[in-house]
Order: structure tokens, then C-alpha cells, then sequence
């Protein structure tokens, strides 16, 4: 029974389910680090799946070729999500507008909008037809070639943990480690970390507040639009009204957990991946262990709130956070 559950394709899964979790929580964690809060990660997620979505299928009919019409499914997700950021932008730093508030509308927004375009686009709400083909893994290594044996157990966990992912997988990775560094290393980080910290100093010694604080936002949108995509078009393979479900959020206690840092959130969400994956293989034993399968389904959001009262008043979050900045 627990070798059904505790195997090599449980950790697989959990890297898979925290990639969409950890694009959207190192996004918000950028964002929160300029000094505004982005609750609308939930639904940039969500229009970056169904635009990445509908690119995809309107393309790979056409001779470009299906893997192509993925990437390209994939720029548009990034290029929506990067779009629909700037609402939040233009609300939170040139209107002033209540982050929350304005993050929320655009949550709603983004259901709304979601839902009408698939009937408009085809004609029935829930599903789009699945996409012909998804990304194939990076690396394909016969899980054979090291035999039987302890030597081939061994190989088995390190090919199946480490080699049998599609490209987004890795490349989440390397934006948590490429961020972490850029947060911390470069002058690009130190501005971006003084914006959320004290603006008004950073503004004294000539750091541009409001253009700094918008790129911030958009490339938090791009990632939460690239999450969307990862979700769809990898994960899933078509897009569903509401499909996100609460994974923005999720991804914000990430953010949080991981104390506002790149490298911190994506582990935060590697936590919260392999609750969501445990979950799943817990599923499909449940009747063997007499437990309803709607215990296993709450996990991951009991995981949330418990990880959040347990952090919050311990992580402290960037001095200006959710302050909106008026030059004077």
C-alpha cells in the first residue's frame, strides 16, 4: 500500500504540479518586491490558459505543424498575461486604486470574460477540444539502461525525478535561481527591492518609482501568464472554465512562505505540489483505507491556511507593500 503512494512518480508529479504554482508565486513575489500587492495572479492565470489555449488550436491545423502552434500558444498565454497585468498596473499605480480591490475585479473579470469568449469562440461553455500535441519531455533516457538491481531502483528515481519533464518544468528553475540572483546581484534587484522598501528615497536618488513598479507588474503577468499556459497546454491539454481554481492564491501563500524570494517560493511551492500530488494518489486508494476521497481533495487549501498562520506575522513583507506612491 505505501509503495503505491511513496514512489518515484510521486515526486515527478508534485514538480509538475508546482510548476504553474511556482511561474505565478516568483511573478507575485517581483511584483510585492516593487511594492504592489497582485492578487489578480488567479486570473491572469486563467486568460494566459485560455488565449495559450485558443492560439494553439486555431494553429495546428495549419502547416506550421502542431508542436510549433504550441509555442506559439505558449508566447501568446505569456503576452496576454503580460496585457491583462497592465489593468492592475494602471489601476494600482496611476489611479492609486486599492490593490486588493482592484486585484479581485480583475479575478472576476477574468472568469467572466473567460466564460463568454468560450461560447462565443465555440459555441458551448466547459471544455475546448484537446490539443493535438503537447511539449514533449526534454530528455528521454531508457528507464532500462542501468538493469535491475539496487543500481537499477537508483536510476529508476534519479530519471524519473529529474529527467522526465517537459521544457516549462525546467525552465521554472531557472527563473527562481536566475531571479534569485538578479534580486540580489545586480543593480536591476537593489532598485526593485528599494521601490517596495522606501520609495520616496528611491525616487530622491532619481529611481524612476512608477516605471519600475509597472515592469514589475507586467513581468508578473507574463509568468502568471506563462503558469496559465504551463496548466493548460502541458498538464491538462485543453482549457475549462475556472480551471485555475484557487492556484493563484495558493501561489500568493507561496510568495509568502518562501518570504518573498525567488528560490523561497519556488521550494514553497514544491511544498504545496507534492500535498496537491499526495493528494491525488491518496485518491485512488481511499476505498482501501475506508477514508472518503473529499478528505484528500481539501489538502492542499488546508495546507495553505495552516502554512499562512503559521508564517504571517514571522515573514516580514517588503516596508511599501500594497502603498500606493504619490510624487510630490
Amino acid at each position: 500500500m505505501l509503495s503505491d503512494v511513496l514512489n518515484p512518480d510521486l515526486f515527478a508529479s508534485a514538480i509538475r504540479v508546482a510548476t504553474p504554482l511556482a511561474l505565478a508565486a516568483i511573478g507575485g513575489t517581483i511584483c510585492e518586491r516593487s511594492g504592489v500587492v497582485n492578487i489578480a495572479l488567479e486570473g491572469m492565470m486563467l486568460v494566459g490558459a485560455f488565449f495559450g489555449t485558443a492560439a494553439t488550436l486555431a494553429l495546428q491545423g495549419t502547416s506550421i505543424g502542431p508542436l510549433a502552434a504550441v509555442w506559439i500558444g505558449l508566447a501568446t498565454a505569456v503576452a496576454t498575461g503580460a496585457l491583462f497585468s497592465l489593468i492592475h498596473a494602471f489601476a494600482s499605480i496611476d489611479l492609486r486604486m486599492e490593490q486588493v480591490v482592484s486585484g479581485t475585479a480583475l479575478n472576476i473579470l477574468a472568469l467572466g470574460l473567460t466564460g463568454f469568449l468560450m461560447e462565443s469562440f465555440y459555441g458551448h461553455p466547459g471544455s475546448t477540444d484537446a490539443v493535438r500535441e503537447t511539449l514533449p519531455q526534454v530528455f528521454n533516457f531508457p528507464v532500462a539502461a542501468a538493469g535491475s538491481g539496487l543500481l537499477g531502483t537508483v536510476w529508476t528515481w534519479i530519471n524519473t525525478l529529474l529527467f522526465s519533464h517537459s521544457p516549462i518544468a525546467y525552465m521554472a528553475i531557472a527563473i527562481a535561481v536566475i531571479g534569485q540572483w538578479a534580486l540580489y546581484r545586480t543593480r536591476w534587484g537593489v532598485r526593485l527591492r528599494a521601490l517596495g522598501e522606501h520609495p520616496r528615497a528611491a525616487d530622491t536618488v532619481g529611481i524612476n518609482v512608477r516605471r519600475g513598479r509597472y515592469a514589475a507588474v507586467v513581468i508578473s503577468g507574463a509568468l502568471a501568464g506563462l503558469a496559465g499556459a504551463n496548466l493548460a497546454l502541458e498538464q491538462v491539454g485543453t482549457f475549462t472554465e475556472n480551471m485555475t481554481n484557487g492556484r493563484g492564491f495558493i501561489a500568493l501563500a507561496a510568495n509568502i512562505f518562501g518570504r518573498w524570494t525567488p528560490v523561497g517560493s519556488y521550494l514553497a511551492s514544491l511544498l504545496f505540489g507534492f500535498t496537491d500530488a499526495l493528494q491525488i494518489k491518496l485518491q485512488l486508494v481511499s476505498s482501501a483505507i475506508k477514508v472518503p476521497p473529499q478528505f484528500f481533495l481539501m489538502l492542499p487549501y488546508v495546507l495553505t491556511v495552516v502554512v499562512l498562520a503559521g508564517v504571517m506575522g514571522r515573514a516580514v513583507a517588503p516596508a511599501a507593500v500594497g502603498k500606493p506612491y504619490e510624487k510630490e
